[in-house]
């Protein structure tokens, strides 16, 4: 089949590969044309885990192309993704300007008898909007357009991994056709068993904003039992484990640490809360919910500050500057935010990270960044650990008490073992777990 997607973003590029990799003629539209030429030379313009590969791979075999002609890409394609952006306004609802803007260009283009797919983000009640402003640009009699909902609910760091393997696929709609159309689309997979869940628009719109909503909260839940395991003396580690082994509730997200960041979470969290409110209904747990995430950085600053007293002429590294392991993505990251509170606190920041430092000086150029771990924290007077990944969990506590100025670790992530940075001298501050000073 014929496929066309408005929006090479993250969410769109990773739409483009998969459907190719799938078996799929499918044309990438979008109109940035310096992103356009980065990706006909097969150049992936962020790293995603297994991205780059596999864009190379359908170029190569003629499955997958580019153009910076929006009304290009939908041209005789019987079902088109629009995958644009929909950040957050300052009222904290969804920007849908670039999905109005993207309905506009194409709606000319589109063939006669096509499926439109919602697969951007968005609140209940847009696909009706975005019917109407795709229907206003057409000729063709109205029942020969339909808009479906199909949110994507992948995870970054695994995106790839997830499109290939999706634990569902949730499609909502309203005529049989327009479901018969992403059966098609989507036959490859569910012939693997991968299941199909077909229900209505407002349901599928709704879905995704309250998946986010609910793993948003199960990290907040955990970041709240940390204030209260460390100043009970309990490990949040093991109480987490322990809830996590009844099914019902389950281990994954319950991770207490800095906070979430990204692209989603922060912004559907904030866009359901808006949403509710516009639907007559206070939905104050949301708001509980982003309030204890910015609580988990005030926390580890206030960490520092018990450690170190004043700030002012002080060097702290910041080791992880990603939101999470696996992406180069500094949206919303924690490490960012923190250093930000303590450069105006007057501390000189060093920080390091494998795929997101340049990202991260682009957005924080006070930040000096440090091309390994130990040349981070070389002369720090503290160490704080943002982000877990391998290399940082992985460090030498020997080694790192020996390039430090002072031997203190913040650990946002409870990344190092208690009894080992013990052993070593350190002043360690762990996250949900009483410090060893």
């Amino acid at each position: 089949m014929r496929i066309g997607v408005i929006g090479t973003g993250h969410v769109g590029l990773i739409t483009c590969v998969s459907l190719a990799a799938i078996g799929h003629k499918v044309v990438g539209g979008d109109n940035d044309p310096e992103k356009i030429a980065l990706l006909e030379r097969g150049v992936a313009p962020f790293y995603e885990p297994e991205l780059q590969p596999m864009l190379e791979q359908q170029l190569k075999e003629g499955r997958l192309t580019f153009t910076a002609s929006p009304e290009e890409a939908v041209k005789d394609a019987p079902v088109v993704f629009i995958c644009v952006g929909t950040p957050p306004r300052v009222t904290g609802d969804a920007n849908l300007v670039a999905v109005e803007q993207a309905a506009r260009a194409v709606a000319p283009h589109i063939a006669d008898r096509a499926v439109v797919v919602e697969k951007s983000t968005v609140p209940s009640g847009t696909a009706q909007r975005l019917k109407r402003t795709l229907q206003r640009g057409r000729p063709q009699p109205e029942e020969h357009l339909q808009v479906v909902s199909n949110p994507e609910f992948l995870r970054e760091g695994k995106a790839v991994h997830d499109s290939m393997h999706p634990e569902r696929i949730l499609v909502g709609g309203e005529a049989e056709w327009a479901f018969e159309a992403m059966r098609e689309v989507y036959k490859p997979l569910t012939d693997q068993g991968y299941p199909l869940i077909e229900t209505s628009i407002p349901t599928a719109e709704l879905s995704k904003h309250a998946s986010n909503a609910f793993l948003a909260m199960k990290i907040s839940f955990a970041n709240a039992l940390a204030r209260v395991c460390e100043k009970a003396g309990a490990d949040v580690v093991e109480v987490a484990d322990a809830m996590g082994a009844d099914t019902r509730i389950g281990r994954a997200f319950l991770n207490a640490g800095m906070g979430y960041g990204g692209s989603c979470f922060p912004k559907d969290v904030q866009a359901f809360e808006h949403l509710s409110r516009r639907l007559g209904y206070d939905f104050r747990l949301l708001q509980e919910v982003a309030r204890i995430n910015a609580e988990a950085i005030d926390s580890t600053l206030e960490k520092v500050r018990d450690a170190l007293w004043n700030l002012e002429g002080k060097t702290v590294a910041l080791l992880g500057l990603a939101f999470k392991p696996g992406t180069d993505d500094i949206r919303e990251a924690p490490a960012l935010t923190l250093g930000a509170k303590l450069l105006a606190e007057g501390a000189k920041v060093t920080g390091y990270d494998p795929l997101a430092a340049a990202n991260a000086k682009d957005a924080l150029p006070e930040l000096e960044i440090a091309p390994d771990p130990l040349s981070a924290a070389t002369g720090a007077d503290c160490v704080v650990i943002c982000t877990e990944w391998p290399e940082i969990r992985n460090l030498d506590a020997g080694e790192l008490k020996e390039v430090m100025a002072y031997p203190v670790v913040v650990d946002g992530r409870n990344a190092f073992d208690s009894e080992s940075m013990a052993d070593h001298g350190f002043l360690y501050y762990p996250t949900g777990r009483p410090p060893l000073l």
